[in-house]
């Protein structure tokens, strides 16, 4: 019984499903129509802090506050950045702006 289950599909001709469409290799082909405009890119970078700043960052996610040492850093910022008043906000953002518009130029570049 069990070798008629097993072989009850290998002859008919609608058991092996065909795609609706076969791809050729220009279906690959990176080309610029195809690229999407890029505004954000990520990537991960080296920061030379002392062992007493990495600490701070580490008791901070001991106790709590962040899951790790990364997002300590985004807390602390986080937490200076509501203390900056709006003007002092808003020359923040741009700055942050015109540094991630760096990032995508060079980042575009290098692909």
């Amino acid at each position: 019984m069990a070798n008629s289950l097993i072989r009850s599909n290998r002859n008919k001709a609608n058991a092996i499903p065909k795609p609706a469409k076969q791809a050729k290799a220009s279906d690959f082909d990176k080309t610029a129509s195809d690229s999407k405009a890029v505004s954000s890119v990520t990537f991960d970078t080296n920061l030379k802090i002392s062992n007493h700043t990495r600490n701070k960052l580490q008791a901070m996610a001991m106790i709590g506050y962040a899951e790790n040492q990364r997002l300590s850093v985004d807390t602390a910022i986080q937490s200076f950045y509501e203390q900056l008043s709006t003007n002092e906000q808003r020359e923040f953002d741009l700055q942050v702006s015109t540094l991630e518009t760096r990032d995508v130029k060079l980042k575009s570049r290098n692909n």
